[in-house]
């Protein structure tokens, strides 16, 4: 995978996502702009970002990425580890308008991995999406676009089917249309998400199949949010969040009634929003979560919501950033419904000069399952850097060590994974 920090320096556009971006501000007197700071992945670096090619009123901008990455464990397995160097080709295009008033953006790109010794671990990914925004007087904007992806399941994957000959291969397709209006010191938005998730079966040795049917599921979402500013550099806010989770087929459970993980909850937050000083920005959000299910036999899930992020400018040359949530996600596990997700990472960029970049990072995260047996605990280690070449050119070396501990009766197998990824990106 491509370093992110190579991808940011070489200015690359935002790629559309299922999430909905944050839609814009406009106007230098809004309560609500955050760019006092500049992170080190942010600055800007006229003299290595090659301008975007104009058409009309279209930018676009080419880029070609080419990651050589060496594993030691290609199927995060726990005994009898196979190592392997994989090959990756990612050409991508970001297109943008250059509008006063209105935008639209899209990206294309492909993503190619080949295994030198296991063939069939090889796939291709690719992922195309448009986003839109029209901006209206008084500081009111809508927003909304498309995504369609496909892609295939790592081995690393909580859900992932471990035995299956190939990786398992799954659609993804997402939509999303949003609104805001700021007026003076208050700010109200929304957000409706759909998202769609369509999951190939695998196949055994033996050409037995695994059915992922079970997988298949369409997520629908609702956020309302209003902030208020405080001043200039802080805000605070309330939040609310609905969302409704449908399974596609439903399936016999041990006592051969049919079972469904079908499920809808709400998630209540207020938290802050600040850039003060020249030290730090960040948006924190604590509160209450709960989930209820369609099937009596699962257990209605409530407690602590998480999210948060703050950055840390210790110096003009150095950012620190640390994340953490806590967040029901949905189980890839048959007899679970959800499972509690808790993480933590810190992350530190370093400018060593102009064109060199150095970067770090810890992680930590623990995936407690509702209604099954079953418990895993993971940490992460990353460092490396990036060199500016030129305006064209960009080279990175990095390495990614990860661990998981599973335990219960329901367990994964333990697995540590150790990359060293060499990233060579070429930007017309």
């Amino acid at each position: 995978m491509t370093n992110r920090i190579v991808l940011g320096l070489l200015g690359s556009c935002a790629a559309v996502s299922f999430a909905a971006p944050a839609l814009a501000q406009d106007g230098d007197d809004s309560y609500f702009r955050r760019d006092r700071n500049v992170s080190v992945q942010e600055r800007p670096r006229p003299e290595y970002q090659v301008p975007p090619i104009q058409a009309g009123a279209f930018l676009y901008q080419p880029r070609l990425a080419i990651d050589a990455d060496s594993t030691d464990n290609v199927f995060a397995t726990e005994n009898d580890e196979e190592s392997d160097v994989i090959l990756s080709i990612v050409p991508s295009l970001n297109m943008s308008t250059a509008w006063l008033r209105h935008a639209l953006s899209g990206r294309a790109s492909v993503n190619h991995r080949e295994y030198l010794d296991f063939g069939d671990e090889s796939v291709t990914d690719f992922d195309i999406g448009a986003n839109g925004r029209l901006d209206f007087a008084s500081n009111t904007e809508v927003d909304g676009g498309l995504n369609y992806a496909l892609l295939h399941e790592p081995r690393t994957s909580a859900g992932a089917a471990t035995r299956s000959l190939e990786p398992i291969e799954y659609q993804a397709l997402g939509a999303y249309v949003g609104a805001e209006r700021e007026f003076g010191r208050t700010r109200f938005g929304g957000t409706f998400d759909i998202r769609s998730f369509d999951f190939d079966d695998g196949e055994l040795l033996g050409g037995v199949e695994i059915d992922q049917d079970n997988r298949d599921r369409e997520d629908y979402s609702l956020e309302l949010r209003g902030d208020y500013a405080l001043s200039s550099d802080t805000a605070i806010f309330t939040r609310a969040r609905y969302l409704a989770r449908e399974y596609d087929s439903v399936f016999d459970d041990a006592s051969g009634d049919d079972f469904t993980r079908n499920s809808s909850g709400y998630t209540f937050d207020v938290g802050a929003d600040f850039d003060l000083s020249n030290l730090v920005r960040g948006q924190v959000g604590v509160g209450y979560l709960t989930r209820s299910f369609d099937d009596n036999d699962l257990a209605e899930v409530d407690g602590l919501s998480v999210d948060g992020l703050l950055e840390w400018f210790a110096t003009p040359l150095m950012t620190a950033t640390f994340r953490a949530g806590r967040a029901l996600q949905p189980s890839a596990i048959i007899g679970s419904g959800v499972y509690t997700g808790t993480a933590a990472s810190a992350e530190l960029d370093y400018e060593l000069l102009d064109n060199v970049v150095l970067n770090g990072g810890l992680s930590y995260a623990e995936d407690d399952y509702e209604g099954i047996d079953r418990a895993d605990e993971r940490i992460g280690a990353n460092f490396g850097g990036t060199y500016l070449l030129s305006r064209n050119v960009g080279v990175s070396a990095n390495y990614y060590y990860s661990d998981q501990d599973s335990t219960g009766l329901a367990g994964q197998q333990d697995y540590s994974v150790n990359r060293f990824v060499v990233s060579l990106t070429l930007q017309r």
